[in-house]
């Protein structure tokens, strides 16, 4: 295993901040254009790639969430129309809510999507050979191993 050193210490906060400042200019982009925060993007992203709706527990999942904070981020949503939520139809878990995704909050997607992909290209795509996006998919497959390896058993 390799050793700790400054080079890696280095290059893992600069992952970070070149990560933040990314999600910042989507963000931007996003708000300026729709009034609408990168982080409800994407849960109107992953609730439609679901086929419009999903478990609370699953989006959290799917967003590396805590429940508290996605709650409060799907109310301001739901006051916005852009989601709405239900309880479960399953009898044995009445507890569970879904969030389902609303035509205002797939119309709002729709368009938000072109400014999103614009931005991904200019920003990222454009910038990468596909040697570097070689590189980037086994590291970024190393880093998931990782992190799998590292979760608490249920």
């Amino acid at each position: 295993m390799p050793r700790l050193d400054a080079e890696r210490i280095g290059l893992w906060r600069e992952f970070g901040i070149i990560a933040t400042a990314l999600q910042r200019r989507l963000d931007e982009a996003l708000v300026e254009e729709f009034d609408l925060p990168l982080s409800w993007f994407e849960v109107l992203t992953s609730i439609r790639a679901a086929g419009g709706s999903m478990r609370v527990h699953e989006l959290c999942q799917a967003l590396g969430e805590v429940p508290s904070s996605l709650s409060r981020r799907i109310d301001r949503m739901e006051d916005e129309g852009f989601v709405r939520r239900r309880h479960a139809p399953r009898a044995d878990d009445r507890r569970a809510v879904v969030v389902q995704i609303t035509s205002q909050g797939r119309a709002v997607w729709r368009d938000a999507n072109i400014t999103y992909r614009r931005m991904v290209q200019r920003l990222f795509a454009q910038r990468l050979s596909d040697t570097d996006l070689a590189a980037l998919v086994r590291v970024w497959g190393k880093l998931a191993e990782g992190l799998q390896a590292e979760a608490p058993s249920d």
